[in-house]
């Protein structure tokens, strides 16, 4: 049996979890410092500010784990063991999921450009299992203590759910013909800007935004109803995800994506965060009519060619890799691929891969070497000759241009 110091117990179950852990008696400094050095948004992390800290540990059970949540489903865990509190530093469950945590920070009508801190917090975070740091935990504690009990485990959050939807239950029957109406509409929504069907466009956003302003439902959880911005954010996630699905480039998604939420982020006026969301609604369905009048009368076997391209034009794409995927001979797919599209392949693959270095040249973020080894032209030199002959211009005067046209 271990002599107990807890310091050692400390340093034990970090190494062996693979999860920090502070300890707490008395002292509220060691929760100030947990919470300025550990929590991102208090918002959103009331379990990881003091005042909550406190509070849990001043009425722990013995012998029991507890695990709280916050919004983004990060964790900590907290427990007590000879007299001292112990409390986990976070830990995730799952991976990064960019459309999520976007949701998660509309709802609480927090601004877009909160999402790279995020994301560079919340993968900065280990990915452990609770349930195996709670059997670690339990080891090393009869290691110090053999004859210890078995601890409980109590999921706050999940006990908190369960008392919410025990109270909610009377409500739910007369909101499920809300429910319908709601995926009916973002069905319809999503729909119509994967079809680039511009004409049904604004009759589809006008009825989502009405519907949203309109409803009395109990189940309408915020993410329209509580601030408007909050269902433009919607809006604009769906639509992002339609254009990816029809095939538009996730860089010029991307682009346009930016643009609105830069608008956006210094805009407060309702109207506004409404015609900037409505306006990159409408960009994007525009890029997937190009690209629907592009495909249509192109084959399967050559449709997949061309969305591998699409896929792939950075990489070094063989005529060979075109020929497996189609199950094609290289003189049939070299045939046929020109006959559908007009183009050869390799001008085809110049083409894509000029197509994002423009989008990318009119942004303004990356250099010019930048950009022609992230379009898959490591050589300066030879991406400036391509460039020439796809646009009429080098890529450095091409972005002068635009820089005049635009005033900037």
């Amino acid at each position: 049996m271990l002599n107990y110091n807890a310091q050692d117990f400390m340093t034990l179950i970090s190494n062996i979890t693979g999860c920090r852990f502070c300890h707490f008696r008395d002292d509220e400094r060691v929760l100030e410092e947990y919470e300025r050095t550990q929590c991102l948004i208090p918002q959103l992390q009331p379990m990881m500010r003091k005042e909550e800290l406190l509070s849990v540990c001043s009425s722990l059970e013995k012998r029991t784990f507890y695990r709280i949540l916050d919004s983004f489903g990060i964790g900590i865990l907290i427990f007590s063991f000879m007299d001292d509190k112990w409390i986990s530093s976070p830990f995730i469950r799952k991976e990064w999921n960019r459309d999520n945590m976007e949701r998660i920070l509309a709802s609480a009508a927090m601004k877009a450009s909160m999402l790279p801190s995020l994301e560079l917090y919340y993968t900065s975070l280990p990915l452990l299992s609770s349930t195996r740091m709670m059997k670690l935990i339990m080891a090393i504690i009869n290691s110090y203590s053999p004859m210890e009990e078995e601890y409980d485990f109590v999921p706050l959050e999940e006990g908190m759910a369960l008392e919410k939807r025990k109270n909610q239950s009377l409500d739910l029957n007369a909101d499920y013909s809300f429910i319908y109406r709601r995926y009916d509409m973002e069905n319809r929504f999503l729909r119509v800007v994967k079809e680039g069907n511009i004409d049904e466009l604004d009759t589809s956003i006008k009825d989502m935004v009405d519907f949203s302003q309109n409803s009395d439902s109990t189940l309408f959880t915020g993410l329209y109803r509580k601030n408007i911005s909050s269902g433009m954010s919607v809006l604009r996630t769906l639509a992002r995800k339609a254009a990816e699905d029809a095939g538009v480039s996730v860089i010029t998604i991307d682009i346009i994506t930016q643009r609105a939420v830069q608008k956006i982020d210094s805009e407060m006026r309702q109207s506004e965060i409404i015609r900037i969301t409505k306006e990159m609604i409408r960009e994007l369905t525009e890029e997937v009519r190009k690209e629907n009048i592009l495909l249509k009368g192109i084959s399967p076997s050559i449709s997949r060619c061309i969305n591998h391209i699409r896929l792939h034009y950075a990489e070094n794409i063989t005529l060979s890799d075109l020929c497996s995927i189609s199950s094609m001979s290289k003189a049939s797919l070299t045939r046929r691929f020109q006959k559908e599209t007009g183009t050869t392949v390799f001008t085809y693959i110049r083409n894509a891969r000029c197509h994002h270095a423009v989008a990318l040249l009119e942004e303004g973020v990356l250099t010019i070497k930048e950009i022609a080894g992230y379009v898959g032209y490591p050589d300066y030199n030879y991406f400036s000759k391509v460039f020439r002959s796809y646009a009429g211009v080098s890529p450095v005067e091409y972005r002068k241009e635009h820089l005049n046209r635009n005033g900037r």
